[in-house]
This record gives structure tokens, C-alpha cells and sequence, in this order.
């Protein structure tokens, strides 16, 4: 097979215990997470991902089920998964395609106890504006079930992609819009043409404005490679130098992918905690942190400061940096996910009360609280040639005093309500 090459902190064990959800496709409704609550106590939140091919005139899909919160083990729990093709997004449409699975004593093939289910729906049926509606039916007891309901809609460009990137270890969709420097990656084809064109882009996307700003975040379209390769049949490809890369086929079909050094989407060197402290900190701070000569113990400082004792340093930490990696996992785009819009909203406020959905837009809402307002922000998705997961938050001023009160709570050491 040929390869292709292509261009101790004081609080490390609290980092080492961060939590380990994947990225989020869709989310609901449950409280924002708090560092001192338990795992155990934490809500299941069952989240889909979804990755396809085209081949023979049929759309071949395969959708991931798994706990987020890494409550459940969905091989264990999943009974049955139902969908359907329908006109529209609710389920009072007409039905054009029906189908349902079993799934329950589905032999265990993922160590993470996530589900794997492959199903197949004829080219004809992916066009606008048909939905593709799922729904994951889950045991609750010896005799109660429950279900998640998730929508996808089949726009025509799905029947381009004829390829699938695999995990080079494991021989299974990578599921990820990031890989590590060096990672092996695989390439199956489905279609006539056996090549991808890799492009390799120097990516130095700013961290998110915040809420109020009036500046607009420059457009990924204005990205342009910097070098260019080809890979066919055979090749397994390691990406030696993190960036952004672009894997595109001839029918127009791409997949963009973040290569990242270190243990990525995981924070476990002092280098990697500073940036997200952009949304907490002044640039004074960050310059001082920056000039220390020793990072770790600057980074420690401000935190024991912010703190005042070392236990709730740890309950601030466990928050701020569990927080940064499960928006690395779920939000990770063209940039990090922590820097991304969807990021910086989860980081500072956490978990929303509840996320809906209609079109590319998404709103996330935080209900009122003793300590916290209402508040509500909205996204609007952005299409590109890289990912289908880039949002970007429409920002209005009204959100200058909620956010300085709220970032205000972290600086001083507010824990509670977080």
C-alpha cells in the first residue's frame, strides 16, 4: 500500500478527566453543565451523525448514534430505528419511502458504546424538498421505551460524494472533521473516478467576536491553498503538518478536515489552554501570559486568582476546559471549535435549555434563572465547501450587558448556576 505524505500543570488532573462527547449534530433541551454536579447526575443527551456515498443510483447512509454525555450505551438501550422520506419535516407529511430496523442485541463493534446503523434510500427520493426523518427507539426499563427524533434533508449535492473517509486504524467512517498530525486515513471509492484532489490551506482563522461586536467575521471563501496533491486507489494519506486541508473528487463532491497537533480535541498542555481564555481575559493578561517564562504557573496564577483557593480553581477549571473540549468535538469546522461562534456561546454559558431548528437557522435559549436572564441566540448556518457544520451567530448590541455580566460571574469564581 503506498503512503502519501502531505505537507506539569497544577490542575493536570483535572484536565486528564475531562469529559469525552463527540460532535453535535443535533442538541436539546437540558441544564446548562455544572462543574461540581456528578456524571452520574447528568441527563443522557443522544446525539446522530451521519456520513454517505453514491453508488448505482442509490444513496448509501450511515448514521452514529451515541450518548453525549456518556450516560447510556446505545448498543445496549437501541430497540429499533425507524425512517422515512417524506415532503417536509414533520411527520403529518406524506409518506414516499418507509423502513424500519432492528436493532437491539446489535453485536457490540464500537468500544465506545455508540450505534452504527447502515440503511439505503434510491437516488429518486433525494431531491428538494424531500426530508429523510429518523427516529431511534430506546428501552427504558423492562418494559417502557423512548425515542429521539432527528431530521436530514436530501439535497441533490448528497449524490455526488462517491467516496468515504475511513479511519485508517479501524476501517470505519471517520465520523470527524479533524484528524491528528500523522493520523492514517483511508479512502473508499464508489464511483468511475478513483482520485481526490488534497488542497492544503493556511489557516489562521481568529477566534469568535464577541456577541456585540458590529465587525463581521471575514468569509472562508476568501481561503486560498497553498499547495496541492493528488491521491487514488491505495493510498492511505498522513497529514504531517496541521492546517486546514480540502479533499475534493471531480463531480464536485469536497470534505474539509482540521489537522491539529497534540491530543486534539483533548487540552492537555499549558499551550493549549491559554487561547480560549480569550473570552475571559483582557489582552493584558494574555500578553503577560504569553511573556511569562514559565506559561504553567502564569496560567495557574490567573486561575487560583480568579479562584481564591484551590478547590473551586478545580471546579472552575473542570468547567471552563470539560466545556472547550466537548465544543472542539461537537463545533470543529474550518477552525477549532472553541473559537468558533456555536463555541464561544457554549463555553461561556453552557449547555442550553433548549435548541431548535428551522431551515439553517438555529436558536439557542437559555430560560431565566435567580442569578441569569433570559436570553436567546440565534445562528445561521454557512454554506461551504468544507464543512456543513459552520454556524455563524447574529450579533446584535442588546447582548453587551448579559455577556459582561456573565463573563463577570467567571472572574470572579461564580461556579454556581454554570
Amino acid at each position: 500500500m503506498k503512503i502519501v505524505t502531505f505537507l506539569s500543570l497544577l490542575f493536570c488532573f483535572v484536565l486528564a478527566g475531562c469529559g469525552t462527547s463527540v460532535p453535535m449534530e443535533q442538541m436539546t433541551g437540558g441544564a446548562p453543565m455544572r462543574a461540581s454536579a456528578p456524571a452520574r447526575n447528568v441527563a443522557p443527551h443522544v446525539a446522530m451523525e451521519y456520513d454517505h456515498y453514491t453508488a448505482n443510483d442509490t444513496l448509501f447512509l450511515f448514521v452514529k448514534f451515541n450518548d453525549a454525555h456518556q450516560v447510556l450505551n446505545m448498543q445496549r438501550v437501541a430497540s429499533r430505528f425507524e425512517y422515512s422520506v417524506r415532503p417536509g419535516a414533520t411527520e403529518r407529511d406524506a409518506v414516499l419511502l418507509r423502513d424500519s430496523i432492528q436493532v437491539a442485541g446489535q453485536q457490540a463493534t464500537n468500544t465506545d458504546g455508540s450505534l452504527l446503523v447502515r440503511f439505503k434510500v434510491p437516488s429518486r427520493y433525494v431531491v428538494a424538498p424531500n426530508i429523510l426523518q429518523m427516529r431511534l427507539w430506546q428501552k427504558t426499563g423492562t418494559q417502557g421505551s423512548t425515542s429521539s427524533f432527528y431530521v436530514m434533508p436530501l439535497q441533490p449535492d448528497l449524490l455526488r460524494k462517491d467516496f468515504m473517509l475511513l479511519q485508517g486504524n479501524a476501517n470505519t467512517p471517520l465520523f470527524r472533521s479533524y484528524l491528528k498530525v500523522g493520523e492514517p486515513l483511508q479512502v473508499q471509492y464508489f464511483g468511475p473516478d478513483s482520485t481526490l484532489q488534497v488542497h492544503a490551506y493556511n489557516n489562521n482563522a481568529m477566534p469568535a467576536l464577541p456577541p456585540m461586536s458590529t465587525r463581521q467575521p471575514p468569509p472562508i471563501s476568501a481561503l486560498q491553498p497553498s499547495d496541492t496533491a493528488a491521491f487514488s486507489v491505495g493510498d492511505t494519506i498522513r497529514f504531517q503538518n496541521p492546517g486546514l486541508y480540502l479533499l475534493d473528487n471531480r463531480r464536485g463532491a469536497s470534505v474539509g478536515l482540521l489537522v491539529q497537533e497534540g491530543a486534539f480535541p483533548q487540552i492537555t498542555m499549558a499551550k493549549e489552554m491559554l487561547p480560549p481564555l480569550i473570552y475571559l481575559t483582557t489582552s493584558e493578561e494574555r500578553e503577560m501570559i504569553m511573556k511569562a517564562k514559565d506559561p504553567k504557573a502564569a496560567i495557574d496564577d490567573f486561575w487560583l486568582k480568579v479562584a481564591r483557593d484551590k478547590e473551586n480553581a478545580r471546579q472552575l477549571i473542570r468547567t471552563f476546559y470539560t466545556r472547550v473540549e466537548e465544543a472542539n468535538r461537537r463545533f470543529t469546522s474550518h477552525k477549532e471549535g472553541w473559537a468558533s461562534d456555536r463555541g464561544m456561546v457554549f463555553i461561556i454559558y453552557g449547555r442550553p435549555n433548549n435548541v431548535s431548528r428551522v431551515g439553517n437557522t438555529e436558536a439557542w435559549i437559555y430560560r431565566e434563572s435567580a442569578s441569569t436572564p433570559y436570553i436567546k441566540f440565534v445562528f445561521n448556518k454557512k454554506e461551504n465547501n468544507f464543512t456543513n457544520n459552520y454556524y455563524e451567530l447574529i450579533r446584535r448590541r442588546e447582548y453587551e450587558e448579559n455577556w459582561y455580566s456573565t463573563v463577570s460571574k467567571w472572574r470572579a469564581g461564580i461556579t454556581e448556576n454554570m
